[in-house]
């Protein structure tokens, strides 16, 4: 299965910003995240984020894109 980096956006768009990667994975848990989505924000760099098109930009750059 391809994962779209874009699909991550409804699950963390309503979380608090900035947000830690751990806020990240919490939300987008809660929010019904596909496992997946919920592996690839545990593998991300970036520490917090400042808002969800930071979020989507690191998993498009994130070696296990695509």
């Amino acid at each position: 299965m391809d994962f779209n980096p874009e699909d991550a956006r409804r699950y963390i768009e309503d979380l608090d910003y900035p947000a830690s990667k751990e806020d990240l994975i919490s939300g987008a848990e809660s929010n019904g995240a596909p496992e997946e989505l919920i592996e690839r924000l545990g593998t991300l760099s970036t520490p917090d984020f400042s808002g969800p098109d930071e979020v989507i930009t690191e998993l498009r750059a994130s070696p296990t894109a695509g």
